[in-house]
């Protein structure tokens, strides 16, 4: 997702740790499900599942885009991703990318020090530098402090990030959604949302049009 630009809403800079275990924002219902839009018309859905377990918490992403002119396909993206986390430390990633055709895998293990990265694009590497690295799957706000690893690629960057402020979002069922936005900038060319419970709230990016996730919100 190297050319895509995301959102988060708008407001100070407070982010929080990578490693603190009840600082993740594991939302109540155990589910954050977005509809995508492309220049206002809806290509797919992009669905973030959590499964607790003691300590140990297991994520799963499911993402299916779709881009047709005429009846005819123009661009399919699909993504399976399991995050497993453990005391609140990341522990592993295994995520499954089919991008227009493309097929491409990264996998994270733990190692002393850091996470060995296998991948198909970026080959394989260990990282146990500063800071700690989190996997780009946006739901943790946390991750905007890490070294991101891209779960599409398996290249990793640092995020610059600033904040503009907070405003409201529209939802996917009509409604609004007030969130902090952040533009990221550097290797990636993001901006994101988060609400005040700092959970994922919404998304922008751009790559040939205009996408933007619409949160579905439960009553």
């Amino acid at each position: 997702m190297d050319r895509r630009r995301f959102l988060a809403g708008a407001g100070a800079m407070a982010l929080a740790s990578p490693a603190c275990a009840d600082d993740l924002p594991v939302p109540p219902s155990g589910e954050i499900a977005f509809k995508v839009l492309r220049n206002g018309s809806p290509i797919g859905e992009h669905h973030v599942s959590f499964t607790r377990s003691g300590d140990d918490l297991r994520v799963e992403i499911n993402v299916a885009l779709a881009v047709t002119l005429a009846g005819i396909s123009v661009f399919s993206y699909t993504a399976q991703a399991v995050e497993c986390w453990a005391g609140g430390a990341f522990q592993t990633l295994d995520s499954h990318v089919n991008h227009n055709g493309t097929p491409l895998e990264v996998h994270a293990q733990p190692i002393q020090g850091g996470y060995a990265i296998q991948s198909t694009k970026a080959g394989n590497y260990n990282y146990t530098d500063q800071p700690p690295m989190l996997p780009m799957t946006y739901w943790n706000k946390a991750m905007l402090n890490a070294m991101i690893l891209n779960v599409e690629t398996g290249r990793h960057y640092p995020a610059i990030v600033n904040s503009p402020g907070w405003n409201y979002l529209p939802t996917a069922e009509d409604g609004k959604l007030l969130a902090q936005r952040f533009d990221i900038t550097g290797k990636l060319h993001l901006s994101l949302w988060y609400d005040q419970y700092n959970q994922w709230a919404g998304m922008e990016f751009h790559v040939d049009g205009d996408e933007m996730f619409q949160k579905y919100v439960a009553s």
